[in-house]
């Protein structure tokens, strides 16, 4: 069982600086361009990003829970 929490722990950190990656690229993308990118067309990803993050953020949690739940177990028996 603890593999399986070091996996979803794993999973959800990927998860983070994936949606994080897509999404400061989404938000500087207008800038960058000088406005060659619309904002209205950079928010295909920036929700997409700002969903993934979170979601991530969750499953990391969730990981780092049973982990944690899983040591203070193991060190009680």
């Amino acid at each position: 069982m603890a593999k399986v929490a070091l996996v979803v722990l794993v999973v959800g950190v990927v998860g983070i600086l994936l949606g994080g990656g897509i999404l400061l690229v989404s938000v500087l993308l207008p800038v960058i361009t000088d406005g060659r990118t619309g904002w209205d067309e950079a928010m295909l990803g920036i929700i997409p990003g700002a969903v993934l993050l979170s979601l991530s953020f969750f499953v990391a949690l969730a990981g780092l829970i049973v982990m944690i739940l899983k040591r203070r177990k193991r060190a009680q028996a």
